[in-house]
């Protein structure tokens, strides 16, 4: 269908229409400044290579966003690495293994490190390339270049260069920083979508100067040249000064001339530019900053466990110095040798008594060597990959994928994924994260008379929240009238109404104002039609949501706008009465557009029977009190509101503004905008009303339902808006974020003293009292609460608009602000500004709980980059917030999932593992360690260096690896019916401190058993046929081998989900040490040393060996299963009881789960908000209602 369409856009000469916002702006700027510092650049236009002549150096235009190159990848990369204090570690233990003082070869020490740096590195290689791979595919895109003589030849971007004269054609980017010179239309406007560099995505307008608008075709290029003065290379994406220099004139060039490197051309045909700044030097690259660098929670404190580790490390080692200086000292006494096996009569310096000092140093650095082992040098490699592959497993969850625009969940960074399971506050933008962004034409008031039958979101929970029919009352009703209406619907159209709709206007006794009501909504715009030449089918591109809905409603309704020319607007409208559709034309004379200070716009038009209208919409209107009314309640159920007016206007009239008006745009002096607004407000008098329309921005589907989702899981959520204080109410009871009932502590200056001091005092006295004022509430809010002590089933909503969190944010104030907001359910900020956002953000951070940030919009990019998790919606409003993002949904709904399902099994996968990796080291170097005590320190390890180095690497790694990607305490499904749940993760139960050391006081003790048991059963008796003792080969291997068995069946008990991959991992990793042994035994004795046939010799044929590690095993895992055996009967924690119910088979039953969550919330936990609150709310308060009946 979409190669099939073909679509007519018809050129206009929209200076026309933008009659003033357009034209340059009055000489406001200080073009003085021009060749001063920070304003030097000069650009000779269609001479690049003049530039060079006169030792300009300017930027390339190859733009490059990799981390590392050729030349600097290995020492950036090797810095990087070495950055971890363990990685350092381990290579300043590999750098004296080369040493005479290693108990194991330099090559065994060495190998292990070489691996898992150069996976790393790979990892680092392997992103940075494909970030170069994007900045090949974008250096190499073809624009078209003045190459000479009126000829424009394709052209890689990275070969353009200042100077050059470029043309760029419809839907394609700008290469670089450009001015436009001309475009395919008259006037030299062109559209420009700004979507990457502001995510907005409303078209913006640019116009070039006059001078150049006859440069139309390639050869008028041919003996063009200009000199361009401009600003230096700057990150202001809004501000441009400079002048252009042609043919002895100099004109002034403003931001709108200036066409900005990833912008890109829309509804034009292409436009001709002078390239000004090229590569580096572009705005969108001298914004570019890297995004702030954020690590998890549980990572920082990985790294105290490392020091921990190493403290104890260096602890170990300098007591069994100690001791051995002390040993050493004593060997030799009165000529009688004590461990004459080491001949200190004639020994090195290393066993020297007479040196017991120097060697007592040494044996310290040996076993600092020797002990490294309890450091896990695969945990970072391994953390990473795990990581890697659970974001692989969120991208392609199919629960999070959204059909509608084919927009899946997409993890941005791994490095938070355990951080979704902690998230303890929520900080929602509202617009287009909980609403759509997609306006709907709902509702509208004309001649006084309200028509649109619909029912809003927020007009469902006010019903609730005045005491009407229930919300699922309102659904029921809702949902008949859905299936009674069969029409399909219509994007931007949602009104319903039988006294409007199919003509039936004409019934009214209103008909005329109808008429022209909708008349207007079909000419006051500036949309542009396109249609299908196959359907004759109409879509229109607007500049904001609301303006198509308008547009679309109008069409709806008959009066359908379909064409616009340089100086009309042609209208279909469908006679009732007659089913004809008439042709009606439309003179457009001008176009006010709308501003901040008039708050309306209007159009001029002269009408096919020759009246001039002046039509009108905006916000500040005075209207009569049956329309008033209806605003107000549009705008109590949360609809935007726009007053619409007219006036017929005779031609003398018309005449004298439009001299006025034409006089004023003309001007060049610096109050020129004011003139021109002074002129649009003198003709903007005494209008008549015709009504007033209401358009919805719907909540999102799924919202009050997923909020209601995390309420139970104890997450708070704060909503951040930019929206008035009664919109954003309206939105929070429609969310369920308010509910009947809940007290609210509002924080607002709107009161009368500080709006007539705002009128008659200085600035000064203003702040002083403004911010006295919120202290005073702020304080006044603290003491509504009751304190912790006292029961209350009161909740509390702190709402606060922008002007009091100026104050409210300043240093003295903002922690009372804090302490009174986490001691409410919900948080309303309204008129919020972007840094406030963001100020807020990082306020909540002080809390020293994890924060996630969501938004949509360009607007919330600070807020989204100060939180701990930063979550963009893929929306309507660009990609700007979510390229700033951590992680990318389509839809607020699913961040129910995102965090229930996969941030709490990714929270508890990570704990556990890292938890496991200290385990499994900490019992393997404790076995080390008392094997030294027990050969008095000597420095000699007791196993093989091979054995040694690949512990980590080779016979305990997998399983732990397939624990962090698949393991689940309880499935996806019981995740979300019991978000209780979710707090393990927001208290941290998982890897607390006592967590952490009960695992590493359990590898001590498995050690303890282990080396008891080995030693005692292979120490003095025979354990071969023939009568052999065991050597330290023997030992070694027995211990080495009840080792991997522990800790690889302690990862079987400590696994929830078994999936075959596990089962792989665990049991054949203790296969891959049996085989290695075999093989490494069977290598020349050269190479293989003590574990020369000893497996196959020694202890495959001795009972013996089989029994000590069949009992050892099993007796060293008993002391931990019992424990978790009476923790889980006696002690049980949250997910043991929903496993119990599982294996009942009751866990998915309704009642079983509301009375499990219900005897687990603590009364500090109660739910405050949501529709499950709201409930409980209300039946709490029939309940005392009718206590107080029987009373009566």
């Amino acid at each position: 269908m979409a190669g099939g369409r073909n679509r007519r856009k018809l050129k206009l000469k929209l200076s026309a229409l933008y009659t003033f916002a357009l034209c340059s702006k009055g000489s406001s700027e200080d073009y003085s400044r021009i060749g001063t510092t920070g304003f030097s650049r000069v650009v000779y236009v269609n001479e690049p290579a003049r530039h060079e002549e006169e030792h300009f150096r300017y930027q390339l235009n190859e733009v490059s966003t990799t981390k590392y190159n050729l030349a600097t990848f290995l020492p950036k990369s090797l810095f990087e690495q070495f950055r971890r204090v363990a990685n350092f570690y381990f290579l300043v233990s590999g750098i004296l293994a080369l040493t005479p003082l290693a108990p194991y070869t330099a090559v065994s020490a060495l190998l292990p490190l070489c691996i898992v740096i150069v996976a790393t590195m790979g990892k680092e290689g392997i992103e940075d390339w494909r970030r170069k791979q994007q900045d090949h595919e974008l250096n190499n895109r073809i624009v078209m270049v003045h190459r000479g003589n009126g000829n424009f030849k394709d052209t890689k971007w990275k070969d353009i260069k200042v100077g050059d004269v470029i043309k760029v054609e419809k839907d394609n980017f700008f290469p670089a920083d450009l001015i436009l010179l001309s475009s395919n239309y008259p006037d030299g406007i062109c559209y420009v979508e700004t979507m990457n560099l502001d995510g907005e995505t409303n078209l913006k307008i640019k116009q070039a100067l006059e001078a150049t608008l006859h440069l139309k075709e390639d050869n008028s290029f041919v003996n063009f040249g200009q000199t361009i003065k401009c600003e230096d290379p700057n990150a202001n994406l809004y501000s441009f000064i400079g002048t252009m220099e042609w043919k002895g004139q100099q004109y002034n060039l403003s931001p709108q001339q200036l066409l900005l490197r990833d912008s890109k051309l829309r509804n034009t045909d292409y436009i001709y530019g002078a390239v000004i700044f090229t590569g580096h030097d572009t705005k969108v690259m001298q914004n570019a900053t890297d995004p702030p660098s954020k690590r998890s929670k549980i990572e920082k404190k990985m790294d105290k466990i490392i020091y921990l580790l190493m403290s104890s490390l260096l602890m170990i080692a300098l007591l069994g110095s100690v001791l051995f200086g002390i040993w050493t000292k004593e060997d030799l006494m009165n000529g009688k040798m004590k461990r004459w096996y080491l001949r200190p009569d004639d020994s090195s310096v290393y066993y020297d008594p007479k040196r017991a000092t120097l060697a007592s140093f040494f044996h310290l650095l040996t076993a600092l060597m020797l002990y490294s082992y309890f450091i896990p040098i695969s945990l970072y490699i391994s953390i990473e990959m795990v990581k890697i592959l659970q974001a692989l497993f969120i991208n392609q969850d199919i629960e999070m994928y959204h059909e509608e625009s084919d927009k899946p969940t997409h993890a941005r960074t791994s490095n938070l994924n355990e951080e979704l399971g902690q998230v303890d506050t929520i900080l929602s933008d509202k617009t287009g994260t909980l609403t759509c962004n997609m306006m709907e034409f709902i509702k509208c008031s004309i001649a006084g008379t309200a028509y649109g039958q619909g029912v809003t979101e927020v007009e469902k929970a006010m019903a609730v929240r005045k005491g009407g029919l229930l919300g699922d009352e309102i659904e029921s009703i809702y949902s008949k009238d859905k299936k009674n209406d069969e029409s399909p619907h219509i994007k931007g159209f949602n009104f319903k109404d039988p006294h409007i709709m199919d003509g039936n206007w004409i019934h009214e006794p209103n008909r005329d104002m109808i008429r022209d009501f909708f008349r207007l909504l079909a000419i006051c715009h500036t949309c542009i039609p396109e249609e299908d030449e196959e359907t004759h089918k109409v879509s229109y591109e607007a500049e904001s949501p609301d303006e198509a809905a308008f547009v679309i409603a109008s069409r709806e309704l008959g009066f359908e706008f379909y064409r616009r020319t340089q100086s009309s607007i042609f209208v279909r409208e469908r006679d009732p009465i007659t089913n004809v559709v008439k042709h009606r034309k439309y003179e457009l004379l001008n176009v006010l557009e709308f501003s901040s200070s008039r708050k309306r716009m209007s159009v001029i038009v002269k009408e096919p029977e020759g009246r001039i209208l002046l039509l009108s919409k905006g916000a500040d209107r005075k209207f009569e009190e049956e329309t008033k009314r209806h605003i107000n309640e549009y705008s109590d159920s949360g609809l935007r509101t726009l007053v619409l007016a007219y006036r017929v206007l005779d031609e003398n009239e018309y005449v004298k503004f439009s001299e006025k008006f034409n006089t004023a745009k003309t001007s060049v002096s610096a109050d020129r905008d004011e003139k021109v607004e002074e002129a649009a407000e003198s003709i903007e008098q005494d209008l008549l009303l015709l009504g007033a329309t209401a358009v919805e921005d719907k909540l999102q589907k799924g919202v009050p339902e997923c909020i209601d989702k995390l309420a139970q899981a104890g997450i708070k959520i704060w909503v951040l808006t930019g929206d008035k204080m009664e919109t954003a109410i309206n939105i929070g009871f429609a969310c369920s974020l308010l509910r009947q009932g809940m007290t609210q502590i509002i924080v607002t200056l709107e009161a009368l003293d500080i709006i007539a001091l705002e009128k008659n005092g200085d600035k000064q006295s203003i702040a002083k009292a403004s911010k006295q004022r919120v202290m005073d509430q702020i304080e006044d809010g603290i003491k509504q609460i009751p304190s912790p002590s006292q029961s209350s089933t009161e909740s509390f909503a702190l709402i606060i608009d922008g002007k009091s969190l100026t104050y409210a944010l300043e240093d003295d104030v903002k922690f009372k602000l804090l302490d009174l907001a986490l001691k409410c359910a919900s948080v309303i900020c309204c008129r919020s500004s972007p840094k406030q956002k963001a100020l807020v953000t990082r306020l909540v951070k002080h809390s020293n709980k994890v924060t996630l940030a969501i938004g949509d919009g360009a607007n919330d990019v600070g807020m989204l980059q100060e939180a701990d998790i930063g979550v963009g919606i893929s929306g309507v409003e660009g990609m700007q917030a979510v390229m700033a993002s951590d992680f990318a949904i389509a839809q607020f709904r699913f961040l129910e999932r995102l965090l229930l399902v996969h941030g709490h099994w990714c929270y508890r996968r990570i704990s556990v593992m890292i938890c496991y990796f200290f385990y499994k080291n900490v019992t393997f170097g404790v076995t080390i360690f008392l094997y030294e005590a027990f050969a008095s320190f000597s420095g000699k390890p007791a196993y093989d260096d091979w054995f040694l180095s690949l512990y980590n690497v080779l016979f305990t790694s997998l399983p732990v690896i397939a624990l962090g990607v698949f393991d689940q305490d309880v499935s996806a499904r019981l995740c979300l019916q019991y978000p209780g749940l979710y707090q393990e993760g927001v208290q941290n139960i998982l890897f607390s401190w006592r967590r952490i050391l009960g695992w590493m006081l359990n590898g001590v003790i498995n050690a303890i058993l282990i080396f008891f048991f080995c030693t005692t059963a292979f120490g003095l008796q025979a354990f071969r046929e023939n009568g052999q003792v065991a050597g330290l080969d023997a030992l070694g291997v027995l211990m080495y081998t009840c080792v991997v068995w522990v800790v690889n069946c302690q990862m079987a008990l400590s696994v929830n989900y078994f999936t075959i991959i596990q089962h792989i991992f665990i049991w054949g990793s203790i296969a891959v040490w049996y085989l290695f042994l075999l093989a490494y035994g069977a290598v020349d004795s050269r190479f293989s040393k003590t574990a020369y046939m000893v497996f196959i010799e020694q202890l495959a044929p001795a009972l013996s060996y089989w029994l000590v590690t069949l009992f050892a095993v099993t007796a060293t895992l008993t002391p931990h299963f019992s424990y978790a055996a009476i923790q889980i009967r006696f002690f049980p924690m949250f997910h043991n009881k929903i496993q119990w119910k599982r294996y009942l088979g009751k866990a998915e039953d309704p009642e079983v789960a509301r009375q499990l969550s219900s005897r687990h919330r603590t009364s500090s936990q109660q739910r405050m908000v949501g529709i499950s609150a709201r409930r409980d709310g209300k039946a709490m308060h029939i309940t005392k209602e009718t206590e107080l009946e029987v009373q009566g």
